[in-house]
């Protein structure tokens, strides 16, 4: 322990990331002689944490303890001096279960934390009453000694049935950031207890590094979101101190719909549905369609580059195995509610040698199966991505126009804007046209992973006054995502908390990029965009794939008509056991390794800056699967290097650093994440034979999120 963290533990708690926002809010003191781990006093009429021996002395406990006595003070700090006696038990268990839910998600043995009560109160059931009486009764004494010895708090305690009410609503809605925004989706937010990442390789504790261009796929969550999620987080736990938490959690979901709705220009907040992913937005607006017509057809442009569960989800089937509210279900299977008979009708955006398809192409197919499906009797929902995994606008605004003149009142048209690479003022118009809009807060906007929302016209919403919803919704949605109405009465009468801070985070990423001047955002993407290009054009051992630049209507500092996505396919370079353009397998094996620390695994004697540069991780777009005719009989992997609001904003940017600063060291980046790449595939004999030896070791099942068998392309 080093003298510095004994003599002074701000600075500690400065240096722990995700308690930055807690350290911000109340000073701390130090006082070895101290025997309790924390005490929290007033001084100067402000709630402060005096840590002791046992916090100063031990360092795998210091976060533990100093999360829980932060979130205490910041709670009492909060609160009237009146209210503090009474809700002292409260305070207790908020604070002690955020500590404790935080330990065991953090790979924390349970033997090993000095606190007897951090199994029990980490656990999803709910404890037993009596015991968790006796133990707040234990721990208050020795941690707010003063409450008892003041005048000034002679208040009353509350009475053990409103305690024990109080610990069963508020159960599920307590716990550290982290470990909430992780919750409320299916399995891909799931944490692997080794790494602590989702399946996309991303935390929910904020990145402080630079190094990510995966805002294709998903991100770590900034500090400065990070840190706006924990401000909100403690909030809530605050207003639930006094009142029943559905009041505060209601007012939440209420703030977030109506920042979509103002940024986006959505006619009214409950226009807006909010959901756990794009792909469960797909689940909303089919049944939105359904309820004009029970016979839908769906048609489908750029199926290869929208998301892997989008096909099941259009069809009204699950996208997973378990659901946004944790239900166990049948990948693939009916959900109830759901007529049989939806079909799914697709068109390729790419050819078999991994070139665009024509517009007119895409016309014509998407022509002959609307005319089909009207024949047959069946409404239409007709898909415009913008954009797709790689950048792609398919089929375009005027394409789609057409078709809907062609067929008037027969076709609904969704917008997946899921990447949310274009300017609001965009959505706006797709929804004046009458189209309902997809979009995340997850993408282009850095927000923790997963925040979805479908954005209604108001022709949308209206279906809703005399629509009966697919039964099945109720695993997925509760009422509070949805409009107000008698048809989600069969929805469930939760709230999804992961879901709502995630998009606190998302929010607080579009706030800061709708901030930058609109001319100053365009300056900051072309030297952005024209340094990685200038990097990715030099270098020979990728190959950037042939894009299109997106064509929109005209408007004024339309920072969104360049391509904010390089995709790049990978050069094998003759290696032994590679293909001379890495497959999409091989692909993704250097995607993993690109995140990993891999200068352990050189042969002996390499150089230093080759250990240096294999040694750091890069977050790079996880694999689009592309046709290319040179990997034959397979399908090639194309790697993406994204550009982000993050990017554009400098959320993530060190304090003090220019913004210039920041852009040359991100530019540099890029240049070394290739550095890796020609490294990786140099020395790809031993990572390969280490990869294998683990492997054998412990067999792992790896599962890929983003890429799956294609289905078959129905013309």
């Amino acid at each position: 322990m080093t003298g510095t963290r004994q003599t002074d533990p701000m600075q500690w708690v400065h240096m722990v990331p995700e308690l930055a926002f807690l350290a911000n809010s109340s000073p701390v003191i130090g006082k070895p002689e101290q025997s309790n781990p924390f005490v929290c006093e007033q001084h100067n009429g402000i709630w402060t944490p005096v840590f002791g021996k046992p916090f100063l002395e031990n360092e795998e406990t210091v976060s533990f303890y100093g999360r829980m006595a932060l979130e205490m003070a910041f709670l009492l700090n909060g609160l009237p001096a009146h209210d503090v006696k009474k809700y002292l038990n409260r305070i207790w268990v908020a604070c002690a279960r955020s500590a404790a839910r935080w330990w065991k998600a953090s790979g924390g043995a349970i033997e090993k934390c000095p606190e007897a009560w951090v199994e029990m109160l980490a656990a999803d059931r709910l404890p037993d009453m009596e015991w968790l009486q006796r133990v707040c009764q234990q721990h208050l004494s020795s941690a707010l000694p003063s409450v008892n010895d003041q005048q000034a708090f002679a208040g009353q305690t509350e009475n053990d049935d409103d305690f024990c009410q109080w610990v069963q609503r508020v159960w599920p809605y307590l716990g550290s950031s982290d470990v909430l925004m992780a919750e409320g989706g299916d399995e891909r937010l799931g944490l692997d207890p080794q790494t602590h990442q989702n399946r996309y390789g991303c935390t929910y504790r904020p990145s402080v590094t630079g190094g990510q261009y995966s805002s294709s796929t998903a991100s770590s969550p900034s500090l400065h979101a990070f840190n706006a999620v924990e401000q909100c987080r403690l909030e809530l736990v605050r207003d639930m101190l006094a009142q029943p938490p559905e009041k505060p959690l209601l007012a939440l979901e209420e703030d977030i719909k109506a920042f979509l709705a103002q940024y986006y220009g959505v006619e009214k907040a409950d226009n807006c549905i909010l959901a756990p992913s794009g792909t469960d937005s797909v689940l909303a607006a089919l049944a939105l369609s359904l309820a004009v017509n029970p016979a839908v057809g769906v048609v489908l442009a750029g199926v290869e580059e929208t998301g892997s569960g989008v096909p099941l989800a259009t069809q009204g089937r699950h996208f997973a195995s378990t659901t946004a509210l944790g239900f166990r279900v049948r990948k693939s299977e009916k959900i109830a509610g759901f007529p049989a008979g939806t079909q799914l009708v697709t068109a390729p955006l790419r050819t078999e040698n991994g070139e665009l398809n024509s517009r007119q192409n895409i016309f014509h197919i998407c022509q002959q199966q609307i005319h089909n499906a009207v024949q047959a009797g069946q409404r239409v929902l007709l898909y415009l991505l913008d954009t797709s995994k790689t950048g792609q606008l398919v089929p375009d605004m005027q394409v789609v126009q057409a078709l809907c003149h062609t067929y008037p009142g027969q076709i609904d048209v969704v917008v997946d804007a899921c990447q949310a690479r274009l300017m609001p003022e965009r959505i706006k118009a797709y929804l004046q046209q009458g189209w309902a809009v997809m979009v995340t807060g997850s993408k282009f906007y850095t927000g923790p992973a997963f925040c979805g929302a479908l954005l209604l016209p108001e022709t949308w919403r209206q279906r809703l006054d005399h629509a009966v919803l697919p039964s099945g919704l109720a695993a997925y949605f509760n009422q509070a995502e949805w409009p107000a109405c008698k048809a989600t009465a069969s929805l469930n009468n939760g709230f999804n908390l992961g879901l709502l801070l995630r998009w606190v985070g998302a929010c607080a990423e579009i706030e800061r990029f709708s901030h930058v001047p609109a001319s100053e955002k365009i300056v900051r993407l072309e030297q952005f965009l024209g340094g990685i290009r200038h990097i990715l054009e030099q270098d020979e051992t990728i190959e950037l794939l042939p894009d299109i630049l997106v064509k929109r209507d005209a408007l004024p500092h339309a920072w969104d008509q360049q391509q904010t996505i390089f995709s790049f396919l990978v050069n094998g370079g003759g290696n032994t056991g590679i293909t001379p353009v890495l497959n999409l397998a091989e692909c993704r094996q250097l995607h993993v390794w690109l995140k990993q620390d891999l200068s352990g695994y050189l042969p002996f004697g390499c150089p230093d800056t080759a250990c240096q540069i294999m040694a750091r991780g890069y977050q790079l777009g996880q694999p689009v699967a592309v046709p290319y005719a040179r990997v034959k009989g397979q399908m090639a992997g194309a790697l993406r290097i994204s550009v982000s609001a993050r990017h554009i904003s400098g959320s993530d940017m060190p304090q003090g650093m220019t913004y210039q600063t920041y852009l040359e060291q991100e530019i540099q980046n890029v240049q070394d994440a290739l550095q890796k790449v020609s490294l990786i595939l140099r020395y790809w004999p031993f990572l390969q034979k280490a990869e294998d030896k683990a492997a054998s070791a412990q067999p792992e099942n790896i599962v890929d999120v983003e890429v799956e068998a294609l289905l078959p392309v129905a013309l």
